[in-house]
C-alpha cells in the first residue's frame, strides 16, 4: 500500500533536479472539508524563520546538526547553511539541485570517526525535474556520511549532499502547492500543472511562479501539453514586482519576435499562473520594455484570456442522470426528461453529455451498445459502438466519446469519434483491469480506477490527427481503500482549474471490519480532503462532479447533492449522475 502521510516533495523554481524521478504527488494529509484556508490567510500566517549560524567551538556533530537545521527554512541561496561548509564546499554546493523530505523531526547523527558524522534518515520522497515527484520505496534508507575539516580551528563540512534536506513538518510550513499553466497540444485551452514553491513573506512568489512558467511543465505532464514560450525566453529582469494589484513581467527581447497568437498565449500562461495570487489583480507582460499584447494589464477573466478556460460551467448548468423513463436533467432539485429519444430510453445504464449540453450518449441496459442523440424532438438516435460489457461513458472537449468495456482483453478503454469511427488507444504502462474513467475538462489527463485503485494518467494526442491516443504514465492518487468511481473537480470554489479528482472510496471504518463509502477530494498536489457531516445512507455507487458545482452521489438508486461541506440534500430517484463535459 502507498504511504498516506504528508506529501513530501518540492522543487525550487528553476531548479536542476535528480534525474529519473517523474511522478506526480500521490500522498497527503487527510483533512476535513473547509480546513484549508485561503491563500491569503496562508500567506498572512507565514512567519519567516531565521536559523542560527555556527558558533565557535562547535563539535562535528553540532556542526552537522546545525547545517541540517539551517535547511529547515527556505532562504534564497541558503547563506546560513553555507556557513557550515568549507569555503570550497560552500562554493560548489547547489541547494537548488532538489528537495528530499524525510520522516524524522530531527535526523539522528553520530560520530563514526574523528572527522566523520553519520546521518540517518528515512526518506519520504524526492523531487524530479521541474517539480515532479516520486515517493520513496517503503523501507528505503537515506543514510549518508559527512566529512568535516578544520578551517581556522573550527569544524566545517566538506562534502554536503546536493539539494535540500527537510522534514515533512518543516516542508508543510515552508512550501505551498501552486498551479502553473500550460496549453493543450492544440493551444486551445489551459492546463494546470501542480508544483510546490516556497512560501514567502514578500512578493517573491510572483517571481518564482514566472520562472516556473518559463522553465516548462513537469516531466510527468510534459508529454501531454505545450508551452507558448520559446526555450530561449527568460526574464529580462529577475523579479516580478507587484504594485497596486498589477504584476509586471519583463521578458527578454526575443519574446517580441513572436506572432500575435503566440504573444497572446504567453500572456495567458503568465496571467493565469500569477492571477491566483491574492495580491495580483492583473498582469502586465513586457518584451523589450513594450507591452506584449496591449497597453492595459489583463486578468485571467478578461477577454481574450478567459476563452482559454476549459472547465467553466455556469452555476445554473443542469446535472444529468438516468431516471425511470430515460435520461433526465436536474435543475433546482427538479428532475425532468430531456427532449428527444434519450429521454425515452428506459433501462439504459449510464449517460454522458457533451460540453455544450445539447447532445448525450447512453450505454444500453445490456451493456453492449453506446448510443448517441441530440436533445430535441424528432432527433435520430445513432449507434456509435458495439461492445460486450460497457460502463463509464465520458465525452471529452474534442468531441470524442470514451467508455470502458469489461468484456474485452487488455485495458478495455474504448474511444470513438462522433461518427462512430474508432480511435486506437495505446496504454503501454497500464496493467490491471480498468473499472471506470473520467477525462479532465482540458482533455490532457484521465482519472482511472485500476483494480480498485484510483489513478491519473496523461492523455497524449496529436492535435492534427485523432486516429490514436496514448494513455501515459499512470500514477496512483488518493487515500488507501477500494475506489468505486471518479470525477474531476477543482481545489478552489472560485477557480476553475481541474486539479482535483473526486474519488468515491470504500474504506474500513472500524475494528469489526465494517466499511464506509464516501467521496474524497484528492488534489494532484497530494492533499486529500474528507467531507464532513451526515453522508447519505445506503451503498453509494457513482459520483458526479465539476469545477465550481456541487458533488452528487448515487446511493441505492437515489441522487444526493452536497449543498455544503457538511450537508447533503436528497434530489430524487435516479442513477449515473453526470455534468456536461
Amino acid at each position: 500500500m502507498r504511504s498516506r502521510a504528508v506529501l513530501a516533495v518540492a522543487v525550487l523554481a528553476g531548479a536542476a533536479v535528480v534525474a529519473g524521478c517523474s511522478e506526480i504527488p500521490t500522498s497527503g494529509p487527510v483533512l476535513d472539508a473547509g480546513a484549508v484556508g485561503s491563500q491569503q490567510d496562508e500567506q498572512n500566517r507565514y512567519v519567516e524563520v531565521i536559523e542560527a549560524p555556527p558558533l565557535p567551538g562547535m563539535t562535528p556533530v553540532q556542526i552537522v546538526d546545525g547545517f541540517i537545521a539551517a535547511m529547515a527554512s527556505y532562504q534564497p541561496g541558503y547563506e546560513t547553511a553555507r556557513q557550515y561548509l568549507t569555503e570550497e564546499a560552500a562554493a560548489d554546493w547547489d541547494p537548488s539541485a532538489g528537495v528530499t523530505v524525510y520522516y524524522e523531526a530531527t535526523p539522528p547523527t553520530e560520530p563514526v570517526g574523528p572527522n566523520t558524522v553519520h546521518v540517518r534518515t528515512t526518506p519520504r520522497g524526492q523531487v524530479g525535474a521541474r517539480g515532479a515527484f516520486r515517493e520513496a520505496v517503503p523501507g528505503t534508507r537515506g543514510d549518508f556520511d559527512l566529512q568535516l575539516e578544520q578551517v581556522d580551528g573550527e569544524w566545517r563540512i566538506a562534502n554536503p549532499p546536493p539539494g535540500i534536506l527537510i522534514s515533512d513538518f518543516n516542508f508543510e510550513r515552508e512550501y505551498q502547492a501552486r498551479n502553473v499553466y500550460f496549453f493543450d497540444p492544440g493551444f486551445e485551452v489551459l492546463v494546470p500543472d501542480v508544483v510546490f514553491l516556497p512560501r514567502t513573506a514578500n512578493d517573491a512568489t510572483a517571481t518564482l511562479l514566472a520562472r516556473q512558467v518559463l522553465s516548462g511543465p513537469t516531466e510527468w505532464l510534459e508529454p501531454a501539453v505545450a508551452t507558448a514560450f520559446r526555450p530561449e525566453t527568460e526574464l529580462a529582469v529577475d523579479a516580478v514586482p507587484v504594485s497596486n494589484g498589477v504584476a509586471t513581467v519583463d521578458l527578454s527581447a526575443d519574446a517580441a519576435l513572436a506572432g500575435p497568437d503566440e504573444r497572446e498565449r504567453m500572456v495567458a500562461q503568465l496571467a493565469w499562473t500569477l492571477g491566483v495570487l491574492p495580491e495580483v489583480e492583473k498582469v502586465e507582460v513586457l518584451a523589450d520594455k513594450l507591452p506584449l499584447v496591449q497597453d492595459e494589464p489583463l486578468s485571467p477573466r478578461d477577454p481574450p484570456l478567459s476563452a482559454y478556460d476549459p472547465a467553466v460551467l455556469r452555476s445554473e448548468t443542469p446535472l444529468y442522470a438516468i431516471g425511470e423513463t430515460g435520461v433526465v436533467s436536474v435543475s433546482d432539485g427538479e428532475l425532468a426528461p430531456v427532449r428527444g429519444p434519450l429521454g425515452e430510453q428506459a433501462g439504459v445504464r449510464e449517460v454522458a453529455v457533451n460540453r455544450a449540453a445539447n447532445r448525450g450518449v447512453v450505454i444500453s441496459g445490456d451493456g453492449t451498445t453506446i448510443q448517441a442523440a441530440s436533445f430535441g424532438e424528432g432527433e435520430p438516435i445513432d449507434t456509435l459502438y458495439q461492445g460486450v460489457d460497457l460502463v463509464s461513458p465520458a465525452w471529452d472537449r474534442t468531441g470524442l466519446v470514451w467508455a470502458v468495456d469489461h468484456g474485452v482483453e487488455g485495458h478495455g478503454i474504448v474511444v470513438v469519434r462522433p461518427d462512430g469511427q474508432p480511435v486506437a488507444v495505446s496504454a503501454p504502462d497500464l496493467t490491471g483491469d480498468v473499472g471506470r474513467l473520467a477525462v479532465s475538462p482540458d482533455g490532457t489527463r484521465v482519472a482511472l480506477i485500476v483494480d480498485g485503485e484510483a489513478m491519473v494518467a496523461n492523455v497524449i494526442r496529436d492535435p492534427d490527427n485523432d486516429a490514436t491516443i496514448v494513455i501515459d504514465q499512470p500514477q496512483s492518487i488518493g487515500a488507501d481503500g477500494v475506489a468505486r468511481d471518479v470525477a474531476w473537480s477543482s481545489s478552489s470554489p472560485s477557480w476553475s482549474a481541474a486539479d482535483t479528482v473526486v474519488i468515491l472510496l470504500e474504506t474500513e471504518s472500524g475494528a469489526d471490519g465494517t466499511t464506509t463509502v464516501q467521496p474524497y477530494d484528492a488534489a494532484l498536489s497530494g492533499q486529500e480532503t474528507l467531507p464532513r457531516g451526515g453522508l447519505p445512507a445506503g451503498d453509494a455507487l457513482h459520483v458526479g462532479a465539476a469545477a465550481g458545482l456541487p458533488v452528487v452521489l448515487e446511493s441505492d438508486g437515489v441522487l444526493y447533492m452536497q449543498r455544503s461541506s457538511n450537508a447533503w440534500t436528497e434530489i430524487g430517484p435516479a442513477r449515473s449522475p453526470a455534468y456536461p463535459g
